[in-house]
């Protein structure tokens, strides 16, 4: 099952969509796994959400407020076709 760890900078998410957010990642990510919508699929479908502290974001002209967010995906080996 997948594992999501989503990396956002300071103030990148509402409220809202940092509720919801999660749960629609892991939904598509159960989608192309080719996994069934239950239960035990979505208590097994992990996402971590790391906000940065403020000032942790920098480009190559330093310190900056534009929102980032990154995705990293982590499944098994052979869930994911070409």
């Amino acid at each position: 099952m997948p594992k999501l760890d989503l990396t956002v900078s300071p103030g990148a998410l509402s409220p809202e969509a940092a509720r919801e957010l999660p749960r629609q990642l892991a939904a598509a990510m159960l989608k192309w796994e080719g996994a069934p919508d239950s239960r035990f699929a979505r208590s097994i479908a992990w996402v971590h959400v790391h906000e940065l502290a403020e000032g942790a974001v920098h480009d190559g002209d330093g310190p900056t407020d534009a929102p980032h967010l990154i995705l990293e995906a982590t499944v098994p080996a052979g869930v994911l076709s070409d």
